[in-house]
């Protein structure tokens, strides 16, 4: 009586029911949404019948333990189709934080300094290891660019047509730019 519920909280009511009961959105077994008029309880309700005295104090306290909110949703239904909404008007919300403990606490900073060990391993490992230099030997000089290959690199007689081709014609189409310095060769078949 005097509540005005705007269709968002509604909603939200509805689909915290719907998480209690387990309900499916496709197939409801106990609130069904109407197309552009609301909600409707689907399932069939009993009332229960008057308990001893004895069992309605342990339902109580069975009940404290189980606590959870209640939601008409015939009257929600009613009032959500009813009253007109105004949407301009908005509710103010208290959101309380749920406290963490001590274990959490200790799991997140756990956590972080994990992260913050994997991401300044590799970096350092890059950063204090150098790579092992390569050494190379001299094989050729074409056109005043000496041919180099690695140390450990079997002989490329076989090669060495094409590579004095290759520099030729690099030469030749980039003529007024600076020809190379080295040229590196490795191994491979003719």
């Amino acid at each position: 009586q005097g509540f005005e519920v705007d269709d968002s909280s509604l909603t939200q009511a509805i689909s915290t029911l719907r998480k209690m009961l387990k309900d499916s959105t496709k197939s409801p077994e106990f609130v069904k949404t109407v197309p552009k008029r609301g909600y409707q309880l689907i399932s069939t309700v009993e009332r229960l019948s008057p308990l001893s005295s004895d069992s309605i104090s342990e339902l109580d306290e069975q009940e404290e333990e189980n606590e959870a909110p209640v939601v008409d949703l015939d009257q929600f239904a009613e009032s959500a189709v009813e009253t007109p909404v105004d949407k301009t008007t908005e509710a103010e919300v208290t959101v309380e934080k749920p406290k963490t403990s001590p274990s959490q606490k200790n799991a997140n900073w756990l956590f972080r300094i994990l992260v913050v060990v994997a991401v300044l391993l590799p970096v350092c490992v890059l950063m204090l290891t150098n790579p092992a230099e390569s050494q190379f030997r001299q094989i050729g000089e074409y056109h005043n660019v000496p041919v180099m290959t690695p140390v450990n690199h079997p002989q490329l007689n076989d090669w060495m047509p094409s590579i004095e081709q290759c520099i030729k014609r690099y030469v030749e189409h980039h003529a007024g730019e600076s020809s190379p310095v080295e040229v590196i060769a490795t191994g491979g078949q003719p």
